[in-house]
């Protein structure tokens, strides 16, 4: 039995003597007591004696006493779920010694007991190691970036049971789904400031390499299933050009390329000696981090209620059909549409004679092929016209320049790049600066 799981066991068992059980917190926080006696909440001197408690235990950890923090940390956790989490002033200083427990008990977790998950036995072999560089990660995603991870933990229950099956099926570890963690925060329609799009965050050169279909109405990357198989096959070319998941976990990063350029100017293939551009270098020691704590968020103070899987129909739908048309014939909200089909990027199926494999929710099928025959063809299309409008809104804009603004910072501020706004904008190209009152044309990868 883990520490964790050890204190959790004592506390259970507190709880049945009257003072507190434990249930997963709201929003991804340390968990907390679903009631306590008369409903009390702690009190400053409660907190005065938990903190003094948990400084011994770090006390203890650093001095190589793994036993004696172990004690402490339990006495800890003891003093802060006896009671309700405070509400007024004090759920700051709950929330800072919460979360610093949490980081305690992993490092108690690994280094007194060598816990680790149990990892199954999958076609590649996927050591997960644990360092000082990947705690400092862990300790990240329990402190300043809890919220965010909370966030995007929740959101995995999407899509992380039928992509696992998929790393699976292909021969690759499961848990490598874990990266749209890390990438995206499981959005399928996040983009970077570098135009990487999706929940695998694929720019538009690696897409075409791995068989994304990019154009004005539809971004593959965005597909949450297509996406992952992309990700797959790159992940496989990159375990067999390295032959060691964290050299080619930096690849997936950094490029190959700046990779190998590494190795041979350093002499090495251990990528914890590498030095790599510093988003790499956090990127990997992140990667661990995620999938350590998304394999057990429970042992990290983390909710362990995940969204549940949209299951869907598919239905084969003519082109030029608007979404807000679908979604009008099975009385939802366009949003839900939208959502179970993020590779739609105009709102509508791609124009032409072939038809478009439409995701709908579950059960709906057949009332909407009902519903749509139903309507007169004006209604279920839409116009040539609109459609011409459609095909082009959004693929620029007209920024005027203000005070202060570089190419740069525009480039940024609307997902673009520098050398696209010069190609653009000849004027600048010519011109070496830009001025307040410019008229700039800047299109978006689309």
């Amino acid at each position: 039995m883990t520490f964790l799981r050890c204190v959790f066991s004592i506390l259970l068992l507190f709880g049945a003597a009257g003072c507190a059980t434990l249930t997963g917190g709201p929003s991804g926080t340390a968990n907390q007591p679903a009631g306590a006696v008369g409903g009390q909440e702690l009190t400053s001197g409660q907190l005065d004696r938990a903190e003094e408690e948990l400084n011994l235990a770090m006390a203890s950890y650093a001095s190589g006493d793994q036993p004696g923090a172990e004690q402490a940390a339990v006495r800890v956790a003891r003093l802060l779920y006896a009671a309700e989490p405070p509400q007024d002033g004090l759920g700051a200083r709950y929330a800072v010694l919460t979360s610093k427990l949490g980081l305690l008990t992993v490092r108690i977790n690994r280094l007194l007991h060598g816990a680790s998950p149990e990892w199954e036995n999958e076609t590649f072999t996927f050591p997960v190691p644990y360092n000082p560089r990947i705690e400092h990660q862990v300790d990240h995603y329990l402190t300043q970036g809890r919220e965010s991870f909370a966030r995007w933990l929740r959101r995995s229950g999407r899509y992380v049971p039928p992509l696992r099956e998929l790393f699976l099926q292909e021969g690759l570890p499961g848990d490598l789904v874990y990266l749209a963690l890390v990438e995206s925060g499981f959005n399928p329609r996040n983009r970077s400031s570098k135009e990487a799009v999706g929940l695998f965050q694929f720019i538009q050169g690696t897409a075409e390499m791995v068989g994304l279909r990019q154009n004005f109405w539809v971004d593959e990357r965005r597909d949450p299933e297509k996406a992952a198989l992309a990700a797959i096959r790159h992940l496989k070319d990159l375990y067999r050009e390295f032959q060691n998941w964290d050299l080619a976990l930096a690849a997936y990063n950094a490029g190959s390329g700046r990779v190998w350029q590494s190795i041979r100017a350093q002499g090495t293939r251990n990528y914890w000696d590498l030095a790599l551009p510093p988003e790499t270098e956090l990127y990997v020691p992140r990667v661990y981090a995620a999938l350590l704590i998304a394999r057990e968020p429970e042992l990290y103070g983390f909710n362990p209620e995940l969204e549940s899987e949209e299951a869907c129909d598919e239905v084969e739908v003519p082109g030029a059909v608007d979404l807000k048309t679908v979604a009008d014939v099975l009385g939802v909200t366009l949003a839900v549409v939208a959502d179970l089909n993020p590779e739609l990027t105009k709102g509508c199926t791609p124009p032409g004679p072939e038809t478009y494999l439409l995701r709908l929710p579950q059960g709906t099928a057949e009332s909407f092929q009902t519903g749509f025959a139903a309507l007169p063809d004006d209604k279920k299309y839409l116009s040539a016209e609109e459609m011409g409008r459609r095909k082009f809104a959004g693929l620029y804009v007209v920024y005027t320049v203000r005070a202060g603004d570089s190419l740069f910072t525009i480039a940024r501020k609307h997902h673009s790049t520098v050398d696209k706004i010069k190609r653009s904008n000849p004027t600048v190209s010519r011109n070496k600066y830009i001025f307040p009152g410019q008229k700039l044309r800047i299109y978006r990868t689309q």
